[in-house]
């Protein structure tokens, strides 16, 4: 015969039904043909009555015990050569027909051809000649001949049909394999017609059935047999339905019941057209309903499912229908939240959504939720919209989206639905005020809130604040504000310093309305006031400086004069603070002032206070005297009731003994000095003491009884070793005199001998004043030489 007659007719289908998976695993390894991981160097492939490998002379048949050989010896390559081994176990002349297959499409490539490598080189060139005279097929027409044998195998019969047609009468008579395909494929299609015929003519549902599953055991993708099944099993009632297909967005949802050890198949068909699309079944679980998922569906299409019962890949029963399905998503995450007379729906549109309504119906009447009482059209963007001027009761909100089919109709979708109810919420707060009282303190008055509560609370971030009129529900209230109270006589402070937002919200039960709000600042309070008086007629001033103050104001009122000076933090910390103030006495008021006052405002003209001019302003306009919108409460002031300038002065009453002896200690003389109410008389002249020390002349001097209060004496002395450094404080040593302070008061002038008898050298004396009011009296003492006697 020659090489020409041995090679034979050629293949133009590889009529394989692995051929997807080979050329998946092919492409993987990077081959151009599957050959070429048959061969090794010095190897060839001869194709002339089989599929052999060359070595030399010699020939070795690729049989399937072969190839497994080479696949465990090539672990990399051994899924591909194991597939081989079950086609050419399957059928022996199946691969030399794919190999041909292949190797022909690589010669008709366009541009220049390519040479088939690991082929023998005599059969190589011949197989070049012999492609010249073949058909070229197209993408297409390769794509249909490569489906052939998958199709076959599934009885897929009319699919391969129209893959015989896409190829051609040419093509299928240069190939007698495809030929003899066609031969079978014509005889089987005309058994499935004459069983469609029968269910055609059928008078009774039971006959029907029986032919049309006979139509599809012989072709599994008969439409028409398929849609007639369909139509018989569809259910009369959408409850009855045995599948049930749930939309959810733009995918389709199926469920049934499944018996165990059955495989099914799910179809969809759609309205308008004819050929029902396959749809993915996910494997059940045993014991668990079958499942599917439809991503194929198009949106705006009426759809119906059927699931059939599978033996060997083939319907093998009557399908399981659903009820129709309007592939028209809704929208999600509908919610609706109630305000006062009005309520809030919040919903989300699927994706490609072309507008929505959003309907308001009265709860209870006839579907889909009783009277349109309101409705909204709604664009593709919004999200969010508020029905207001609603009377209390229940509502259902739905909104329904607007799609477009694939006709250009508009369709709506079945609505998402959402019940509301609107509540009976307080009324509320219609104008809120802060008054500033006189006297220190604020007073919180408004209007509105009938029957409800009236809490005043701050938001920690004003910017988050909701805004006046929205309803809230009062567990998401700040708490209130312990120290402020709405509508009440007296003033109110917080116990340190408040700056911010005060807003009013009336409260009825579990719901609560935002009013309006006034900003307030109130400084700290001033504790710790204490004055000291000192030599050159000053009071230094202690107390403890108010938190978050930038500055004090001090005033004070001495004869019926008032006067004011103000002190920033910085500067009191580094000198203190002292007042001119002599030896009257004197009224003084510390307070904190506000931030946003203005520094340079003038005192209040209320002289009737009975508190200092550091009282709080009590104008008419709230806000007069600050730098922006804030109400500045001035708080009460600390009040120091400093009395006349008094001085405690003591000398010591000695005795000489003899002519030559010192003079020793005796007694002890205090005077108590100072100016009362009618302040004015200069302070006491001295005469001198034979002695040596003064002797205060009491004559015109005022009564210190009249003072509120002395303190007391206490005279200590340090004697022998211990007499090297005076007392330190009161008991840094021995008492000798102690005078309280109402032996004081009693008498302007006391003498009170020392218990020891005469002070003996070497001794240190010290005097202090003690109890409350020693820091506002003077201690004078006498010469440090008749204190510390060596």
């Amino acid at each position: 015969m020659g090489l020409p007659g041995a090679l034979g007719s050629l293949p133009l289908a590889p009529i394989a039904p692995e051929y997807g998976e080979l050329m998946r695993l092919q492409y993987a390894a990077g081959l151009a043909h599957f050959g070429e991981v048959l061969v090794g160097d010095g190897e060839t492939l001869s194709v002339l009555d089989g599929l052999f490998l060359c070595v030399g002379n010699r020939r070795h048949h690729l049989g399937a015990a072969r190839l497994r050989a080479l696949a465990d010896a090539n672990p990399s390559r051994g899924p591909l050569l194991r597939l081989l081994a079950d086609i050419q176990t399957r059928d022996a002349s199946a691969l030399r027909r794919v190999l041909l297959h292949q190797l022909i499409g690589l010669l008709q490539e366009s541009g220049a051809r390519r040479k088939a490598s690991g082929l023998d080189p005599a059969e190589a060139a011949l197989l070049e000649l012999a492609v010249g005279a073949l058909p070229v097929l197209d993408a297409r027409r390769r794509k249909a001949a490569e489906s052939l044998g998958g199709l076959w195998q599934q009885r897929r019969l009319r699919a391969a049909a129209r893959a015989l047609d896409a190829l051609g009468p040419a093509v299928v008579r240069a190939d007698p394999a495809l030929a003899h395909l066609a031969s079978r494929l014509g005889r089987r299609l005309g058994r499935c017609d004459r069983s469609l015929a029968a269910a055609r003519a059928a008078q009774d549902t039971e006959p029907a059935r029986t032919h049309y599953l006979d139509a599809l055991r012989v072709a599994a993708d008969d439409d028409t047999a398929t849609r007639g099944l369909i139509m018989l099993e569809r259910p009369r009632r959408p409850e009855d339905a045995p599948l049930t297909a749930r939309l959810s967005g733009d995918r389709v949802l199926l469920a049934w019941p499944v018996p165990d050890g059955r495989s099914w198949r799910a179809v969809r068909l759609t309205r308008g057209t004819d050929r029902p699309a396959v749809v993915p079944v996910t494997a059940p679980a045993p014991g668990a309903r079958g499942t599917a998922v439809d991503q194929g569906a198009r949106r705006g299409t009426l759809v119906r499912y059927a699931v059939f019962p599978l033996l060997d890949g083939v319907p093998d029963g009557p399908p399981l229908v659903s009820a129709p399905v309007l592939v028209a998503p809704d929208a999600e995450d509908l919610t609706v939240t109630d305000a006062p007379a009005r309520l809030t729906a919040r919903w989300t549109l699927p994706p490609g959504t072309a507008r929505a309504t959003v309907l308001l119906h009265a709860a209870e009447g006839p579907e889909p939720g009783g009277k349109v009482l309101a409705r909204h059209d709604a664009g593709a963007h919004e999200d969010t919209y508020t029905f207001t001027g609603l009377r209390p009761g229940s509502y259902l909100v739905r909104v329904v989206c607007h799609h477009s089919s694939p006709e250009g109709r508009e369709v709506e979708s079945a609505g998402a639905r959402a019940a509301g109810v609107v509540h009976a919420w307080p009324e509320a707060v219609t104008a809120l005020t802060a008054e500033p009282d006189p006297e220190g303190g604020v007073r919180f008055v408004g209007a509105g809130a009938d029957g409800a509560e009236v809490r005043l609370v701050t938001w920690s971030d004003p910017a988050g604040a909701p805004p006046e009129g929205t309803g809230l529900p009062t567990d998401a209230l700040p708490a209130a504000l312990p120290w402020a109270a709405y509508g009440t006589t007296h003033p109110v402070a917080p116990p340190s310093a408040f700056s911010g937002l005060v807003v009013a919200v009336a409260v009825r039960g579990e719901r609560a309305v935002v009013g309006p709000a006034v900003r307030v600042d109130i400084p700290a309070p001033v504790t710790g006031l204490r004055g000291l008086r000192e030599h050159d007629g000053q009071v230094r001033l202690v107390f403890d400086w108010p938190s978050d103050a930038g500055s004090v104001e001090v005033e004070w009122e001495q004869a019926g004069a008032r006067d004011r000076s103000r002190v920033s933090r910085s500067r009191y910390l580094r000198e203190g603070l002292r007042l001119p103030i002599g030896p009257a006495a004197v009224r003084i008021g510390v307070r904190a002032a506000s931030r946003h006052e203005r520094p340079g405002r003038p005192p209040p003209q209320d002289s009737a206070a009975a508190a200092p001019a550091v009282d709080a302003a009590g104008t008419t306009d709230p806000t007069a005297g600050a730098t922006d919108s804030t109400v500045v409460v001035r708080r009460a002031p600390a009040v120091l009731d400093l009395p006349g300038d008094v001085v405690v002065s003591f000398r010591l009453v000695t005795r000489r003994r003899g002519l030559a002896r010192r003079a020793t200690a005796e007694a002890v003389e205090v005077t108590v000095t100072g100016v009362g109410a009618g302040a004015g008389a200069g302070l006491p002249g001295s005469s001198p003491d034979p002695d040596g020390a003064g002797t205060p002349d009491t004559a015109s001097l005022p009564d210190p009884s009249g003072h509120p209060g002395l303190p007391d004496l206490v005279l200590v002395g340090r004697a022998g070793d211990a007499a090297t450094a005076r007392p330190r404080h009161p008991e840094d040593g021995d008492v000798l005199v102690r005078l309280t302070g109402a032996e004081l008061a009693a008498s302007p002038r006391t003498v009170r001998e020392l218990p020891a008898g005469p002070l003996r050298p070497p001794y240190a004396l010290r005097a202090f004043l003690a109890g409350r009011h020693a820091g506002s009296v003077r201690l004078e003492e006498p010469a440090l030489s008749t204190l510390v006697v060596r």
